[in-house]
Parts: structure tokens; C-alpha cells; sequence
């Protein structure tokens, strides 16, 4: 990263409680408990100068999140989640970038979003967007239950794609995306406080300590557009009920 730049990243269940964690550190996730939402969020960047992640070591991604932990939301289904971008201010982008969101739009076929609005946004289903998903149900769905029975990955071990406690018959992340982009499936799955979410969201499109975006056919650096404002994934509900947030600050050092 550039020596005049730092990065804070910081999660929490709304904006106003947000804490900055430490990128890579996969044995103290940060901690958020809410009466929507109970678990733990890591992030991890590739080549960060803090800490080394294991999580690199196998594939080519260049930044993750990862996430586990229960939602306590009645009466809701895996419909009702949404994973995305939020801005608080227009973006100023180059020409070319719809490029971008056609590219973002192949890959994640339930993104809905608009980058020209006055407060521009980017959101998909929560089962589509998700990279890796791994449910599990436990019998005791008491929110005081310790972080050795939400939190998998104390070493960086990456999430195993296994929903079949949703549904035998979708083995891969390409099965479980090409059956819920249709809201008719979503709308049937409930989603119960006993069951463990274990989610995992990457790619190797966002460099975050060379602050640039390269998709094939498209590379933003960011810097040049960049107009101060953080940014900021949102877990939310369809009613806008915000469930838990991780925001990535950078700041020019004086």
C-alpha cells in the first residue's frame, strides 16, 4: 500500500458502533451481537503488511470476508437478506465503468444496482452473492453459545460449500446460484436462529493495497475517483433493517 495511505477496516451492527479489527488476524474475528444478528467477521487482505493469512495460499483471490453466525430475525426467509454496497454520496467513476457492472452483473446474476444515483448502491441476495455457504443446524440455539461453535477458520481455513441442510440436491456454489436467483426458492427456505451461517465473500478483482479494480476488459484505479468516502458492505433485510455492516477506510496519512 502506498506509505501515504492507511487502511482501518472496521465491522459492527450499525454505523455507530462500528470497531476496527485487524485485517488477517483469523483467531479474533470481530464480534458483533445484536438482536438481529449474532457472530463474528474476519477480513483478510493478500500481501497486507500487518499479518500473513493462510487463506491465500490456494487460490488467487486478493481479498475476503468471511463470516459466521445466527440470524435472529422472525419470521423471515433467505429472500428477505440482501449483501452489497451502500454510498452515502454519488461516486465519481470513470468512463468505461459500466463495464464494470455488466461484468459484476455476469457474475452475480440477482445484483441489482445503481452507481449514478445520488446515493448509489450495488445489492444481491445474501445466498447468491456469497462465494462460499455453509449451514449448519444445531439443536441449542442459545446466543451466549461461545465462538468455538460459530467460528471454523482460527488458521485460515477457507469455507467447504455445504447447504444441504437447505437442500440435498445443491452440491456447488453454481447450483445453489442458478436455483435461488429465482425468488420463488428464496421465498421457501426459512431462516431459523439455530442454524449457523458460515459465509465467505472474495474475489481477485479488488486490490486493496494498490487500490485498483481489474476486471477483463476494465482497470480503475481508484485513487483518482476517489473523493474520501469509505467503503462499506451492508447485510440488510428488504425493509432496509440493517444486520451488520464492515467498512474499509482509507485515509492520506498528514
Amino acid at each position: 500500500m502506498d506509505n501515504n495511505l492507511s487502511l482501518t477496516v472496521r465491522v459492527g451492527g450499525s454505523l455507530d458502533s462500528l470497531v476496527p479489527i485487524q485485517v488477517n488476524d483469523d483467531a479474533h474475528p470481530g464480534r458483533i451481537q445484536t438482536d438481529k444478528f449474532d457472530g463474528y467477521i474476519t477480513v483478510r487482505i493478500r500481501d497486507h503488511p500487518t499479518l500473513p493469512s493462510h487463506y491465500f495460499d490456494n487460490n488467487n483471490d486478493l481479498f475476503c470476508i468471511q463470516i459466521s453466525g445466527r440470524f435472529l430475525l422472525p419470521h423471515c426467509t433467505i429472500n428477505d437478506i440482501q449483501f452489497g454496497n451502500q454510498f452515502e454520496r454519488p461516486l465519481h467513476l470513470p468512463m468505461g465503468s459500466s463495464l464494470l457492472l455488466k461484468f459484476a452483473t455476469f457474475w452475480d446474476p440477482g445484483l441489482e444496482a445503481d452507481l449514478y444515483t445520488p446515493q448509489p448502491y450495488a445489492f444481491s441476495p445474501l445466498i447468491i452473492t456469497m462465494n462460499q455457504i455453509k449451514v449448519e443446524e444445531q439443536e441449542n440455539n442459545d446466543p451466549k453459545k461461545d465462538k468455538e461453535n460459530f467460528w471454523s477458520s482460527p488458521q485460515g481455513e477457507p469455507i467447504q460449500e455445504d447447504i444441504t441442510t437447505l437442500s440435498m440436491d445443491l452440491k456447488t456454489p453454481e447450483d445453489r446460484r442458478a436455483f435461488y436467483k429465482y425468488p420463488q426458492n428464496r421465498k421457501a427456505v426459512d431462516l431459523t436462529p439455530n442454524q449457523i451461517w458460515h459465509m465467505q465473500f472474495s474475489n481477485p478483482y479488488i486490490n486493496f493495497n494498490k487500490c485498483t479494480i481489474r476486471v477483463p476488459g476494465f482497470e480503475m484505479d481508484v485513487l483518482k475517483y476517489w473523493d474520501g468516502q469509505p467503503l462499506r458492505y451492508y447485510c440488510k433485510t428488504l425493509s432496509d433493517e440493517v444486520l451488520f455492516i464492515i467498512e474499509f477506510d482509507l485515509r492520506r496519512l498528514s
